[in-house]
């Protein structure tokens, strides 16, 4: 059975990550919680899940878990964690990454500002410590299992686009959209970070 550490456990991708983790109770134990900010919706999980380890990055320290911004490091090298889920939203989520990968995880990464920002770095360190990236996100899940099924590099590749609340819109309509019609995808339900937030590079 494999221990896994979910860091950013409360954010719309660590909560999706939870309900896969349900459907393979046989195959898969929570060793390690980690939220953002929301120590509440934690309590929540560390009833459900009894993790060994919980934390919170913006604790406040009213509730029973560790904190500061070292807890995603120390979540993702513990010694009971097989596999990191990270679904941390940007640059916080490098650390825990590049430490993980060094202490020989399997890092499955929906954080992709991280390879965005240290890419190279996160190639050394898992070459440096025997870790493994596994892209959690649609486009680069599918590149891999793409390259995996094919049994050697495809010489080329085309991503296509789930479309976006946008897709049909003229460029003068979308200059007055709304936050609510930004939030209202046709396709995926996500965070309103994740869906509002645009990502320094061209994904869909």
């Amino acid at each position: 059975m494999k221990g896994i550490a979910l860091l950013g456990s409360t954010g719309s991708i660590g909560t999706s990550t939870l309900n896969v983790l349900r459907r393979h109770p046989d195959r898969f134990r929570v060793a390690a919680l980690v939220a953002g900010s929301n120590a509440a919706a934690l309590d929540l999980q560390a009833a459900e899940w009894r993790p060994a380890f919980t934390a919170v990055v913006n604790g406040d320290g009213r509730h029973a878990h560790a904190r500061g911004h070292d807890v995603l490091v120390e979540a993702a090298t513990r010694d009971d964690v097989d596999i990191v889920v990270n679904a941390v939203v940007g640059a916080a989520g490098l650390d825990a990454t590049l430490a993980a990968l060094r202490a020989g995880k399997r890092v499955a990464l929906a954080n992709k500002e991280t390879l965005v920002m240290a890419g190279a770095l996160v190639a050394a360190a898992a070459r440096e410590g025997g870790g493994e990236l596994v892209p959690v996100d649609s486009e680069h899940s599918a590149v891999l299992q793409c390259v995996a099924a094919q049994g050697a590099a495809p010489c080329r590749l085309i991503l296509t686009a789930s479309g976006g609340p946008f897709r049909t819109w003229e460029r003068d309509r979308v200059e007055q959209a709304t936050v609510a019609e930004a939030l209202n995808h046709p396709t995926w339900q996500m965070g309103p970070r994740s869906a509002s937030t645009p990502p320094p590079w061209p994904t869909r």
